[in-house]
Formats: structure tokens, sequence, C-alpha cells
């Protein structure tokens, strides 16, 4: 059993990877279809992205690329597939040829299709430290695995995989108790446990706002990257064939992106919005709620790699390494060379030797 999707805070959501990322999976060599559009111009091209959620401020740089026209300046009309309960996981999408490009939550899910055969590559990754992370009370704070030992955690189903691989990679026993639990976090406010399994950018909130708690104070956010499990999250993946013939057109899309990104850094309120009145606003979002989240999620797509190299960026080594270590200590057997696997060249071509656009 692998690495769970702790990147997201519905169940529902769960249930959907593990039913439509298995049959994503036994999809190879598909992408005959993904080769539509005007050839390696960028220019008049309409791009399919396939998103691993719903239209939320998740992707709030992408929204802002979108109003702010920076799409249309790169001669794109991209049209955003929404993700979610009973859509199509994203591997699938692109290998069937019904997008051309991927936004997936998950480093396990796109990387095992990889392996599986499925013609990807990975151009880029929205989040340098994945939103899976944990939660305690300050009283009794969890920060590094040691703190795990012997403890009662609170968790989703799927997630043991996760606390079983940072004990594992930590050289530690698996010691503690697991108490299954949904995506609220009064089990843990109600301290029928030491450790809650969370999305960092979303039970905080729910803290902050339900319960009047503040982080350092009140309790304590770790991410799984801090417990020694790094991972990206929302990678960005194309298939060859389509990388190849349209090269240009992918390049246009992470410039715009990146440019909406880094807007995005400057004023959180202003993807929140655009998430609630336009790309999202059948879904019922709560603005002071997006805000937040949007907060919390801008640090995770910051490392030291892209303030030297740019925002997106992918450290081959790094998902070679560390990453697929603990992939490994989580059950994962098959996975292929991250140098294979992973284009830098696009964005070599997006930033041309600075940290910005």
């Amino acid at each position: 059993m692998g690495m769970p999707d702790l990147t997201r805070p519905a169940p529902t959501r769960r249930q959907l990877l593990r039913a439509s990322g298995a049959a994503g999976l036994a999809l190879t060599g598909l992408l005959a279809g993904c080769g539509t559009g005007e050839a390696d111009s960028g220019g008049g091209q309409t791009i399919k992205v396939a998103l691993g959620w719903i239209k939320n401020v998740e992707f709030a740089g992408y929204w802002i690329a979108a109003d702010r026209g920076y799409y249309a300046d790169e001669g794109l009309t991209v049209e955003f597939q929404a993700g979610g309960p009973n859509a199509p996981d994203p591997t699938q999408s692109v290998a069937t040829g019904n997008a051309h490009i991927g936004i997936h939550p998950n480093l396990q899910t796109v990387v095992q299709a990889i392996a599986k055969g499925n013609d990807f590559k990975l151009v880029g990754t929205q989040f340098q430290t994945g939103p899976g992370g944990m939660l305690s009370l300050a009283s009794d704070p969890v920060r590094t695995p040691a703190d795990l030992v012997g403890k009662k955690i609170l968790g989703q189903q799927g997630t043991q995989p996760t606390i079983d691989a940072a004990l594992k990679v930590a050289g530690l026993p698996k010691d503690y108790t697991f108490v299954p639990v949904g995506f609220d976090p009064a089990p843990l406010v109600e301290k029928k446990g030491a450790v809650y399994t969370c999305f960092v950018t979303s039970q905080p909130i729910t803290l902050e706002q339900k319960y009047g708690m503040k982080e350092g104070t009140d309790y304590v956010s770790v991410t799984t990257s801090d417990l020694g499990i790094p991972g990206y999250a929302c990678l960005v993946f194309t298939g060859n064939s389509f990388l190849d013939k349209h090269r240009k057109a992918v390049e246009g899309f992470l410039r715009a992106s990146v440019r909406g990104w880094q807007d995005n850094a400057r004023d959180p309120e202003i993807a929140a919005r655009l998430a609630v009145e336009k790309y999202g606003v059948d879904l019922g979002l709560d603005l002071k709620q997006q805000i937040r989240e949007n907060e919390l999620q801008t640090p995770l797509t910051r490392s030291a790699l892209t303030e030297s190299s740019g925002l997106f960026r992918i450290d081959t080594e790094l998902l070679g390494g560390k990453m697929y270590e603990a992939l490994r200590a989580s059950g994962v057997q098959r996975l292929p060379d991250a140098s294979e696997i992973v284009d830098q060249t696009v964005l070599d071509a997006v930033f041309k030797g600075k940290s910005a656009v």
C-alpha cells in the first residue's frame, strides 16, 4: 500500500483517487488523441487542463492568469476541467486525450502511472511542499517523527502508510494507536488523541475560525515533509507526444501560470474572490475561508530552488532521492527513473536564467 493523497479535505476525493487512480494506472500508451490544435506555434490554440480537484482557491495562480489575460498573451485559450467527486482522474484524462495537460495532487499516482507505461512527462510542480501534514495541541506538540511514538493518532482511513513511512525513515518503531476519524479536527480539540492527520491548508482554518485557536499558542501544524516524508503536489504533466508537437504552447501555459502565481503571492484575496465569484461560483465557497487557505498554501509554492530558479521547478535529485525513499518506505515498489520523467527545458525557456517572469 502506498502513500495516500493528503492534499484535499474531502473524503469523497480520497475515495475518488483510489478508484479512478487505479483505473488510470491501467491505461497505457493512449496519448495518440492528444495532438489536436495548432502544431508548435502556441498561437490561437486551445489547451485543455484537467485539474485534480474542484475549482477553488487551490488553483489561485491559474485563475489570476486567466482573468488578467496572461494566457491570451501567449495566444492560448485554456479550458480548465474541474476534478472532484465523480470526475476522471487527471492521469486518465491526459492518457485518453480528453485533456492536454494535467495538474495532479498526488506524486505517487503520477509516477506510478508512468511506471505502468503511460507516456507522461513532468514539466513543473505547483507545490514544492505537499499540504499533507499533522496537527497537535501546543500542550503536547508533535514536531518530529520521534514525537509520534506511543501516541494515539487520529486519522482518515488510508493515512497509516504515511505514518509508518515517517517512522521507518527515521529508524523508529511502528508504535502508535490509530483511531479512524473524519475531516473535522474536533476529536483533537476534545483530546481523544494526541495527533490528527490533516491538510495544513485546511483543518488549521477550522481550529482558528471555529475554535478561536492560534498556531503556536494553541496548536502546532507540521507538514509530512517536516516529518521526513517530502513530496511534491499538484504536479503539472503532459504527454511526450503532445510536448513534442506543441512545446511552445506548453511553454506559454507555464509562463502565463507563473505570472499568475507571482501575482497571487502579493495579495491572497484576489484569487480567493475569483474562486468564490467566478471560477467556483456554483460551489458555495466561503470567501474568508478561501482567503485564509490561500495564505496558508502560498508558502508551500516556494523553496530555495524556486528562489534561485523560479516557481514550479522540480529537483530531480530530491525527487529520485528522499521523495522516492519516502514512497518506498510506504510500500511503493516500482518507480521510474526520476531524471527521465522530468523535462526541465520548458521552464528553462520560461525563465531564461532568471527567477521570475
